[in-house]
């Protein structure tokens, strides 16, 4: 490469390095300003401090039952030594009633229980139907008119077969 060609790329080169660094500096129209150092916070001002004295739960008469019992029937209460006497609906047919012993989503379970129940001597039977989340099979046992029957038939299942049953009115 010839010389003078160097002198000139080379020139060329320092020209622009330097209008790199120097044309922002004369086009900046925010100019550089010293930073002042002086806080601009005001002094925090003096607080008294309040003594709040020691806070006591107050006494309660009747405290709430534990979540745990808040729904467990009362085993002590007084039953009528009259049972109901059966009633008739208006088509005249007589009110019974049924205990729904659980609900499950595979038809197989709902008859293995079922079949454990027939064979203690319980009248069960499986219902399937249609809910918005799909088939569930619900296991009954009864109906009977006599719902005392039904209550002490309930607490029996419920602690062998370790399920939580409700009582209801019979629909056929």
């Amino acid at each position: 490469m010839d010389d003078g060609l160097k002198q000139r790329l080379i020139g060329a080169f320092v020209l622009l390095a330097l209008g790199v660094i120097f044309i922002p500096v004369l086009f900046d129209r925010d100019r550089i300003e010293p930073v002042d150092k002086k806080t601009q916070i005001p002094v925090a001002p003096y607080i008294e401090p309040v003594v709040i004295e020691e806070l006591t739960p107050p006494e309660v008469e009747n405290p709430a039952i534990p979540p745990e019992q808040m729904y467990v029937p009362d085993e002590d209460a007084p039953v009528a030594e009259t049972p109901e006497a059966p009633s008739v609906d208006d088509d005249g047919v007589p009110n019974s009633w049924v205990i729904q012993v659980a609900s499950f989503r595979f038809e197989k379970h709902a008859e293995g229980l079922r079949d454990k129940l027939i064979a203690d001597g319980y009248p069960a039977y499986v219902r399937t139907i249609t809910i918005d989340k799909g088939k569930m099979t619900r296991l009954y046992v009864g109906p009977k008119i006599d719902k005392g029957v039904l209550l002490r038939q309930k607490k029996e299942i419920e602690t062998k077969h370790n399920v939580s049953a409700i009582l209801l009115k019979f629909e056929p």
